[in-house]
C-alpha cells in the first residue's frame, strides 16, 4: 500500500507520518486500557507480537503514549519503504553504497528550532517519561529504541548508535557499549583527557536514522546514510545544553555526558539471544536536559523478532554482495529468527561446483563474524521456510563430508555460548557449517516430488477460507 498523502521519505523519517501510514493500512494495534510501564506493557506486547505496530495511548504514571512492534513485521517494514519486504536489504545496501561513493551528496540542515525541541525541561526527569521494563528480570527501566548521537574527539564528526540503557534516577542512566562499537572509543579518548563526552538521546526518529545506527563499522556521520535511504537530507536540531546535534524529527532528545571514570551497576536485560545480560559496573551517564514534540510517542522494542529483524534487513544484502561476487552460483542468503538475526544464515545455491558450498560458508563467516551456523541449500529450498530448511538438512546434509568445524572463532559475547576473554571485550566461539544440497552427479535420487500448478480461483470450491 502507497498512501499518496504521506510519501516513503516521510513515513522513514517520521515517526508520527510512519504512525498515520500504519493506522491507514490497518495495521496499528490502539491499545486504550491504561497499563503498567512495567512489566505489563511488554507483556502485552509480545502477545500482539506480529498483529501490528502496538500503540499503547495510557501509560500508567505518564501522558505520553508508547509505540512498540514497529519492526517485529517484515512485511509491515516493507510496506513502510514501499517495496515487497526482500527488497529492503537491497535498498538498504543500495544507500550504503551511494553514501560511501558520495558522502558529501546530502548536506543537513542545522535547526535552531524543530519538532524535536518544541517543549524543553531544563530541570529533566527520565520518571516522566513512560520508559517500560519489558523482562521480569530486568534491573530497571530501560531505553533500547534510541540513536545515541556522538562526536568523534578526533575529528568532529557525528556516529550514531544504538545501546541499552537503564535509568537508575530522575538524571541518570547507566549502559551498555558492546565491544568494537566507535562510542567505546570515543569514550575512551574523552577519559584519557578526564573529561565527559557529550551526547545526544534521540528516540522516535524514524525507521531511515534507525537502520543507519544499527549498520556496523561504517565510522563517521554514518547518518548519512538515512539521507540516500529516503533521497533527500535529515534535519538536525542544535542541542540546548551539549554541543552535539539530534534528529530534528525525534520524538524526545535527552541531553548528556558521558562521566568519565565513573562506573554504575547497570542489567540485567533481556537480550537478543532471548537470554539475560548479566548485570556489572558500566558506563554512566549524567542527564542535563530533555526536549520532545507537544504530542511525543515514545518508542520500544522488544527483544526479540524486533532485533533480529533489523540486524537481518541490514545484514543480508551485503552478505549476499560480498558472497556473490566471488561466488557467482550464489542465488540469496536470508538470516532466520531462530539464528536472533546475527548468528545463522541460510544461503541459497544453484548448480554448485563440488567443494564450493564449504568456500561459501567460509566466506560467509569471514564477511560476516557474528555468525556461528551457516547452511547452504539448493534453489528449490525455500530459505525463509524453517520447515523447508530443516527438512533439506535431514536429506541432503552427510556430516560424513558436508560437516565444517572451525574452532576458536571470534564470537559475539551477547551470546552465553561464546567463552568471554577475561577483559570482556572478546569472545571465542565453536562454528559449524552445514552443506545441504544434492551431491553432484545424483540428482536423479534427489529429484523432489513436485505437483502440478493450479489457481483454486478458476474452481467451484466450497468451504474453503480464503488467503
Amino acid at each position: 500500500m502507497n498512501d499518496p498523502g504521506i510519501s516513503v521519505a516521510d513515513r522513514l523519517s517520521d515517526l508520527n507520518a510512519c504512525i498515520d501510514f500504519l493506522d491507514r493500512a490497518g495495521k496499528l494495534v490502539r491499545v486504550r486500557s491504561e497499563v503498567d510501564p512495567v512489566f505489563e506493557l511488554a507483556g502485552i506486547a509480545r502477545q500482539l507480537e506480529g498483529a501490528g505496530c502496538v500503540l499503547f495511548e495510557r501509560v500508567r504514571g505518564s501522558r505520553f503514549p508508547v509505540l512498540s512492534g514497529l519492526l517485529a513485521d517484515r512485511d509491515t517494514v516493507g510496506q513502510l519503504f514501499g517495496l515487497p519486504a526482500p527488497q529492503v536489504p537491497f535498498a538498504i545496501a543500495d544507500a550504503v553504497g551511494a553514501w560511501k561513493k558520495a558522502p558529501a551528496a546530502f548536506a543537513s540542515r542545522l535547526l535552531e528550532q524543530a519538532p524535536a525541541n518544541e517543549v524543553i525541561t531544563a530541570s529533566p526527569d527520565l520518571h516522566a517519561l513512560p520508559i517500560p521494563q519489558h523482562a521480569l528480570k530486568d534491573g530497571g527501566r530501560y531505553l533500547d529504541a534510541s540513536l545515541v548521537v556522538a562526536r568523534n574527539p578526533l575529528t568532529g564528526g557525528l556516529n550514531i548508535s544504538v545501546h541499552r540503557m537503564m535509568v537508575t534516577g530522575k538524571d541518570r542512566l547507566s549502559f551498555l557499549i558492546d565491544p568494537g562499537r566507535h562510542l567505546g572509543e570515543y569514550v575512551q579518548l574523552a577519559e584519557e583527557r578526564g573529561v565527559p563526552l557529550e551526547v545526544s538521546i534521540c528516540n522516535g526518529t524514524g525507521l531511515a536514522s534507525w537502520f543507519a545506527a544499527a549498520l556496523p563499522r561504517l565510522g563517521d556521520n554514518k547518518h548519512c546514510v538515512a539521507h540516500h535511504l529516503i533521497g533527500r537530507p535529515l534535519d538536525l536540531v542544535r542541542g540546548q545544553t551539549v554541543d552535539v546535534p539530534a534528529f530534528a524529527t525525534s520524538q524526545f532528545v535527552i541531553e548528556a555526558e558521558v562521566l568519565p571514570g565513573l562506573r554504575e551497576p547497570e542489567g540485567p536485560f533481556g537480550e537478543v539471544t532471548g537470554f539475560y545480560g548479566g548485570r556489572d559496573r558500566r558506563w554512566v551517564m549524567q542527564v542535563k536536559a530533555i526536549t520532545h514534540r507537544r504530542s511525543p510517542v515514545l518508542h520500544t522494542v522488544l527483544s526479540g523478532p524486533e532485533v533480529w529483524n533489523t540486524v537481518g534487513l541490514t545484514a543480508e544484502a551485503a552478505i549476499y554482495r560480498a558472497l556473490k561476487a566471488r561466488h557467482p552460483e550464489v542465488k540469496a542468503v536470508f538470516l532466520p529468527p531462530g539464528g536472533c538475526g546475527f548468528y545463522a544464515a541460510v544461503i541459497q545455491v544453484e548448480a554448485a561446483a563440488p567443494g564450493a558450498s564449504q568456500a561459501i560458508i567460509r566466506e560467509a563467516f569471514a564477511v560476516f563474524r557474528s555468525l556461528q551456523r551457516v547452511v547452504v541449500v539448493d534453489a528449490d529450498v525455500d530459505i525463509h521456510d524453517p520447515v523447508d530448511v530443516d527438512w533439506a538438512i535431514t536429506t541432503r546434509f552427510n556430516p560424513d563430508t558436508g560437516l565444517l568445524i572451525l574452532p576458536g572463532e571470534e564470537g559475539h559475547i551477547l551470546n552465553p555460548m561464546v567463552t568471554v576473554a577475561e577483559d570482556g571485550k572478546s569472545g571465542t566461539v565453536t562454528k559449524i557449517g552445514m552443506d545441504a544440497t544434492v551431491p553432484p552427479g545424483d540428482e536423479a535420487r534427489f529429484e523432489r516430488v513436485s505437483y502440478r500448478q493450479v489457481d483454486l480461483r478458476d474452481y467451484d470450491i466450497s468451504g474453503l477460507t480464503r488467503r
